[in-house]
């Protein structure tokens, strides 16, 4: 991964890799970054059992992300479907789908504003 000037600059894989290690996923498992996305690897055996982790794309993956916000109180669902709204963290949502900015505004929290992604590699 190239350097990130900022948390509006990571798409796709790169968000998804940075919203595991805001929420500390990297500690307790191993991340594997492929072309699709970054894969996380359950200790279940040898190797382990990898799972696909995009809570960008997948509002589903990012339900853990919505819960530990919205029991924070930074972060307002609407009744109007993919609407919400993340006291002092909203400006960095703006682009990208309702899951992206999402995600965008869970890294915000976690690792602050003046965040720079780094290369991992």
């Amino acid at each position: 991964m190239r350097e990130k000037s900022s948390i509006q600059d990571l798409r796709g894989a790169d968000l998804a890799l940075w919203a595991a290690r805001a929420q500390g996923i990297e500690e307790r498992r191993q991340i594997k970054l492929y072309a699709s996305g970054p894969c996380l690897y359950r200790d279940t055996g040898p190797g382990g059992e990898p799972f696909p982790f995009r809570p960008d794309s997948h509002l589903g993956e990012a339900g853990i992300l919505i819960q530990e916000m919205a029991e924070a109180g930074i972060l307002t669902l609407f009744a109007h479907g993919a609407q919400f709204e993340a006291k002092e963290f909203g400006h960095v949502g703006f682009s990208g789908s309702p899951s992206e900015a999402l995600t965008r505004c869970y890294i915000a929290w976690k690792l602050g504003m003046d965040f720079t992604a780094t290369p991992t590699n």
